[in-house]
């Protein structure tokens, strides 16, 4: 079922047109068969006291027949062309129509026989309303609504015409005067009932398809919540024609700055987009609806984060950093010689999968999007509702209030991603709110071998430590000689077999959401 965060989109969704059809035409089968198969089940009980007591048939005429053989009839030739045939949604929508339509015609008309004088609103009742709440169709409901109208004006004067006990009864009071009379009395009182289950159908319908298009965001259907960070919430849904699996991201601007937040959402996903590193996330699509809910599309990854990496199975081995962060690398280089800066680079940002067969694929993910928004709790920091990163691994420049970051703040904050996945313990991590941030700007963080049981190479430790220097100048210049730096510090290799075996052993869970 939509959540309320899919269903408050409604509105802004287009027409699904034919695949609103095309996705009922299972449904509308399965409620067809299972009414069909009700009524069979009616009928075959009702026609158990035929062996004993046969209630009155005329016995002139096509009045011979019994009436429960002809329903039995019919309903075994619903169930045929349900089975046999049911290639269209037309083609079911006349199924149902004809099997209700013309059982109530048949039930209404044999009570008229039987009882002349009697009102059909119970199996009216039953029949009109069984059809608007399984199966409600607009069309076909009003279809229904108009045979069984005409059944039951017709009821009174077919019978009239042709039995001769049925004029006989009406003779006694008021004859055809009356027979007429009684006729458009019940007549109309069967047209409120109509009346009142076609709102029931069109009401249901209508629901139904906003439900229905509420899972529905450009040309891609949702199929469920992944979860929710702080700039949005994550969907997993396919593209309507194409099938592929996808990630969709719904973007939850700051209050106050709704429209210029969705702005700069916007331009700076088109800038993203443009990226091409492997190891950055593709982003398949973006848009905006109606009511200006900005949302991207992104490829769908199984595997972990480093921060869930390091907190289920502790500290990386050292060849494995080198291996993974190498990558990271390669990422933001490609970034930065565009001039984009992440500014929001953390363990949670960078994604690890098994990626077409390569074990210990990275992404980097979020590119230009996590400074615009507002994370929940300690980990957020605004001026003028604006998020410039995640306080934790944020650059002592930004906490200054720099006017711009280039890519030595990226640097810094991949140090401490460094710093957090072969310590196994976050960069400064008994400090929390002001003075987490005094920290970044004054103190200088211990040597990660000095807090972790696990041995770390010193040249590596040294890359690290050059990441985290308070002063940019005094930090490596790029990705690309960080990413140099780091191949020469490491002092063996991670090799595929390795990787290969982790992931064998540990398997994959579904893709975090970045927050």
């Amino acid at each position: 079922m939509p959540t309320d965060k899919t269903l408050r989109l409604a509105a802004a969704m287009e027409s699904t047109g034919d695949s609103f059809d095309e996705e009922l035409r299972e449904f509308v089968f399965r409620r067809c068969r299972l009414l069909v198969w009700i009524g069979l089940g009616i009928i075959l009980f009702g026609s158990i006291d035929v062996l004993i007591d046969e209630p009155f048939i005329p016995t002139t005429g096509p009045w011979r027949i019994p009436h429960r053989i002809i329903h039995l009839a019919s309903a075994f030739v619903g169930l045929a062309l349900l089975y046999l045939r049911r290639n269209s949604l037309s083609w079911l929508w006349g199924i149902a129509l004809v099997f209700f339509a013309g059982n109530l015609a048949l039930g209404v008309l044999r009570q008229a026989v039987i009882e002349p004088a009697s009102e059909p609103f119970l199996a009216v009742s039953l029949i009109v309303f069984s059809h608007a709440a399984l199966i409600p169709n607009r069309r076909t409901q009003i279809w229904l609504v108009v045979t069984t109208l005409f059944a039951v004006f017709l009821s009174y004067f077919l019978p009239y015409g042709f039995v001769s006990e049925t004029r006989e009864f009406w003779s006694g009071i008021g004859g055809q005067r009356g027979m007429t009379e009684h006729a458009i009395q019940v007549t109309i009182k069967t047209a409120v009932i109509g009346a009142i289950s076609l709102i029931v159908s069109f009401n249901l319908y209508r629901l139904q398809k906003s439900a229905h298009e509420a899972e529905k965001l450009g040309n891609y259907w949702i199929e469920r919540e992944l979860g929710a960070g702080g700039m949005g919430t994550v969907y997993v849904a396919r593209h309507a024609m194409i099938r592929r699996p996808t990630a969709v991201k719904v973007l939850t601007p700051p209050e106050g700055d709704r429209g210029g937040a969705l702005a700069r959402f916007e331009r700076e996903v088109q800038l993203s987009a443009s990226l091409a590193h492997p190891n950055t996330i593709t982003i398949y699509d973006f848009g905006r609806t109606a009511d200006d809910t900005f949302y991207y599309a992104m490829e769908y990854l199984d595997g972990f984060d480093l921060q869930q990496m390091v907190e289920r199975f502790g500290p990386l081995p050292a060849a494995r950093v080198v291996h993974l962060l190498g990558q990271a690398c390669g990422s933001l280089t490609e970034a930065h010689e565009r001039g984009i800066v992440h500014r929001d680079i953390k363990p949670s940002n960078i994604f690890v999968t098994r990626l077409g067969g390569v074990p210990d694929f990275v992404k980097v993910l979020d590119f230009g999007i996590a400074r615009e928004v507002t994370p929940p709790g300690d980990d957020a920091l605004t001026k003028t509702g604006v998020v410039l990163g995640t306080p934790r691994y944020m650059p002592p420049e930004m906490l200054q209030g720099a006017a711009t970051a280039d890519a030595r703040a990226d640097i810094y904050s991949l140090g401490g991603v460094a710093y957090w996945v072969l310590s196994g313990r976050p960069l400064f991590e008994e400090s929390t709110g002001v003075q987490l941030l005094v920290d970044h700007l004054n103190t200088p963080p211990r040597p990660p071998s000095e807090i972790c049981e696990i041995p770390i190479p010193g040249p590596l430790e040294d890359v690290v430590m050059r990441c985290l220097a308070k002063d940019p100048a005094d930090r490596y210049a790029s990705a690309l000689e960080l990413e140099t730096a780091l191949r020469a510090a490491s002092t063996g290799e991670w090799t595929p077999a390795e990787a290969s075996e982790w992931w064998d052993l540990h398997g994959q869970v579904p893709m975090t959401v970045p927050s």
